[in-house]
């Protein structure tokens, strides 16, 4: 039976590439009352299949892709939805552009529609498993993570700097059900 949220509530589920963050972003999705779901992913796979984090598609995407994610979080808010944002936002520290600060812009759509704003922090167990993990995806972009695993992880670490004061760190090696178990009872004021 989904839950209620007694506030109006706009979560990002954010981490690395392989973290579990879309199970996770799905299954609170599926298990909160008028939740709607939108991904990174989903947006830029319109545009590309083989690149995420160089090229000049995604130089090209990067923008707009952002003002996508939070103007459809304004919209589901004022539709009153909870909208599920799931991004890593992960590279944003290390690229330091314009979107370094990726966390005000969402503030603001909160504040505005008078919603909280949790920011739920998906961790891989362990590096080996979030190699297993990028592995096992066959995905085309990924070749690049595998061969430079090491730059990789220093481009985009899991315990990447989130400044916000609700941030819920949850460890993958669970599965999503649990965790959103977890989630709702102990950190979203929701009900039954």
């Amino acid at each position: 039976m989904p839950y209620t949220l007694q506030r109006l509530t706009l979560c990002l589920v954010v981490g690395v590439p392989a973290s579990g963050k879309t199970s996770v972003a799905q299954e609170l999705v599926r298990n909160i009352r008028d939740a709607s779901y939108i991904s990174k992913d989903m947006i830029q796979s319109c545009f590309t299949t083989k690149e995420r984090i160089t090229g000049q598609i995604y130089s090209t995407i990067q923008g707009p892709t952002f003002d996508i994610l939070v103007g459809y979080a304004g919209t589901q808010l004022k539709l009153g939805k909870n909208p599920v944002v799931d991004a890593p936002f992960s590279v944003n520290n290390w690229r330091r552009d314009k979107y370094s600060d990726w966390i005000t812009p969402f503030k603001n759509v909160a504040r505005e529609h008078d919603a909280h704003l949790l920011i739920i922090r998906c961790m891989p167990p362990d590096l080996t498993e979030l190699k297993r993990r990028v592995e096992s995806r066959h995905y085309e972009w990924d070749k690049w993570k595998l061969e430079h695993w090491n730059e990789f992880l220093k481009q985009e670490p899991v315990d990447f700097p989130i400044d916000h004061d609700d941030v819920v760190e949850v460890v993958t090696n669970r599965p999503p059900k649990k965790i959103i178990e977890d989630i709702l009872t102990k950190h979203m004021d929701a009900s039954t």
